[in-house]
């Protein structure tokens, strides 16, 4: 009964973060609607972005040990580093997400850890065959391919572009926009584009669809 439970608090928090997550996301686009008329009214819709998708990354560290607990149960001999890189991951997402407000760090160095806890979703989807349904597994692997590819961005730009992303604190709107738009940045700037399309739009989808699975789950 405790574990029925376990599972069904997992259940409720994935639903909360997809919730979270939704709302998040239509902030982002507020902020890129309203930025063309009035960029300093913008940063208001961006850092209400920001603090939404960290709640809604820390609302999944329980759904990640649930998804660990359930994994456990067909492969025993999965070790604990599989759920340390997965709870580390959230954390990391969310603290560089904090970080970002006080413009101590670029607003996009978020996407690396988002990346690699994409990494753990598909390791976590792919071998979950006979626990989640087909179509959930499937759609897991696709958000998690999402957000890795969202994620190589800040490594990318680093290496290819200009290291000016790493600067801390972070560098002003004005000296990013001073950067050439080279091809190896317009190639970084697509990968975003189709990791937001596949993972970052879809992750809040996948959760709450995962949450209403998980609330049904018995030992």
């Amino acid at each position: 009964m405790a574990k029925d439970l376990s599972y069904r608090s997992a259940g409720i928090y994935a639903i909360i973060s997809g919730i979270t997550g939704v709302f998040a996301f239509a902030f982002l686009v507020t902020y890129l609607i309203v930025r063309e008329k009035n960029f300093a009214q913008s940063i208001y819709f961006v850092r209400v972005h920001d603090i939404g998708a960290m709640l809604q990354f820390l609302l999944l560290i329980p759904v990640v040990k649930g998804l660990y607990r359930l994994l456990k149960r067909q492969h025993p001999d999965v070790t604990q580093t599989t759920l340390d890189i997965g709870i580390g991951s959230l954390l990391l997402t969310a603290l560089f997400l904090l970080l970002t407000t006080p413009k101590i760090i670029a607003d996009l160095l978020y996407l690396f850890p988002q990346g690699i806890f994409g990494a753990c979703l598909i390791f976590f989807n792919w071998h979950m065959k006979g626990i989640l349904p087909k179509g959930l597994r499937w759609f897991g692997i696709i958000v998690g391919t999402g957000l890795i590819l969202a994620g190589i961005f800040p490594v990318g730009y680093a290496i290819f572009v200009d290291t000016i992303i790493l600067q801390i604190p972070a560098a002003s709107d004005e000296a990013v926009q001073k950067i050439p738009d080279t091809t190896a940045n317009m190639i970084l700037h697509q990968m975003v584009a189709v990791g937001t399309l596949l993972g970052v739009i879809t992750l809040p989808v996948w959760t709450i669809l995962l949450g209403r699975k998980l609330r049904r789950i018995s030992t």
